[in-house]
């Protein structure tokens, strides 16, 4: 399977997302901030597996799963990862609800740095096989 290197995202919305979840962190939004991270990861594996349509994140995780596999890859990098990083983003979702927004912000810092770095190391990793990944916008600073 190779990579479409016809990207399907719009490059201003994902710089505008990834500006906008920046500044969340910095002046402690950590919620808007992990939910836009949540977003970008999206889009990039949409960009990626040049997807379009309304996959739920678990379908984007299963395609880029079976991606690897029929690279060859034995190792699933980055599966585990965003299988989590979903579990997070839906218990922050559901505890906007239950606890409220400053009670589900007040922890979600570390959460929030974790996501950028983890977000960057996604980028270069799909680079391996995409090296125009960055051209649909996508950035790690």
């Amino acid at each position: 399977m190779s990579v479409n290197s016809h990207h399907v995202v719009d490059r201003k919305i994902v710089e505008e997302n990834e500006s906008v979840a920046r500044k969340a962190y910095e002046r402690g939004d950590y919620v808007l901030c992990f939910l836009l991270a949540h977003s970008l990861v999206e889009s990039l594996l949409k960009a990626f597996l040049t997807r379009t349509g309304s996959e739920r994140f678990e379908d984007l995780i299963r395609a880029y799963e079976r991606f690897l596999q029929a690279e060859g890859q034995r190792q699933t990098t980055f599966v585990e990862e965003l299988v989590q990083f979903n579990r997070r983003r839906n218990r922050v979702v559901h505890n906007l609800w239950k606890r409220g927004y400053s009670a589900t912000n007040s922890g979600l810092e570390p959460a929030c740095r974790a996501a950028f770095i983890a977000f960057g190391l996604f980028i270069e990793w799909l680079e391996t096989y995409d090296p125009e990944i960055t051209e649909a916008g996508f950035r790690y600073e």
